[in-house]
């Protein structure tokens, strides 16, 4: 009773989750989904798996809200108000420009294929105990990764991977072992178990096909000894 008790609940957060992530959100995509979305000033934007944008676009302005997944923006330039996008607590301020924005639980990726960009993250305490926020420019090649417990990365980035997940590859370049798997729950069709908590914090670097994830997850964790079990919808990772 308890392991059909589970199977049920699975089954419907599967059925329910897209459905309550896409109410009320202008553009929203299901698992495996890629999907592109004209705006308002010509701009484009093409919306990865399981993703939900909201567009808010003014007179002065111009707002796109990320409420869940993953975005590349192709940013027409010659508009005098500013184009910003929204993921969590991050702010990307832009004119004309082309790059990739990751929201997940674990953190916030902007990687920049074309032109510039500034970000905008929340306060932190500077030397002087002055709360500000953290303001960081970056270039074509180049990414930040703002994560959930405070730390921000900035470095290198091919600009051709910068959205790699277009062509279906899921670039990971000192990722660790958990947002990779966040990255692929979004193209399996079904549950992403990890038991281990230290697994999830390790790293590491490569190529993988998000258009097998299954594959592509025992790519992942097979380096550190993690066994992939999958149970029908359910796939478990557990230490060896």
């Amino acid at each position: 009773m308890v392991a059909v008790s589970l199977f049920v609940v699975l089954a419907l957060s599967f059925y329910l989750t897209p459905h309550v992530m896409g109410f009320g959100v202008d553009h929203v995509t299901t698992t495996a989904e890629h999907r592109t979305v004209d705006l308002p000033d010509g701009s484009l934007v093409e919306l990865g798996a399981a993703s939900a944008l909201d567009v808010q676009f003014s007179e002065s302005a111009r707002l796109v809200k990320l409420r869940a997944g993953e975005a590349f923006f192709t940013v027409k330039p010659g508009d005098m108000r500013p184009f910003t996008v929204k993921a969590g607590g991050v702010s990307v301020v832009v004119t004309g420009t082309a790059f990739n924005v990751r929201l997940a639980e674990e953190a916030v990726t902007v990687a920049v294929e074309q032109g510039s960009v500034e970000a905008t993250m929340p306060p932190a305490e500077t030397a002087q105990g002055k709360m500000e926020p953290v303001v960081r420019q970056l270039g074509a090649g180049e990414q930040l990764v703002a994560r959930a417990d405070g730390t921000i990365e900035q470095g290198p980035v091919s600009p051709g991977e910068a959205g790699a997940w277009r062509r279906h590859r899921l670039h990971a370049d000192g990722t660790t072992v958990g947002e990779a798997i966040s990255h692929l729950r979004r193209y399996h069709g079904g549950w992403i178990v990890v038991t281990d908590g230290n697994l999830l914090r390790q790293r590491l670097s490569g190529f993988y096909d998000l258009r097998d994830p299954v594959g592509s997850l025992r790519a992942v964790v097979g380096p550190f000894g993690a066994q992939v079990r999958p149970i029908s919808v359910l796939i478990i990772v557990s230490a060896p």
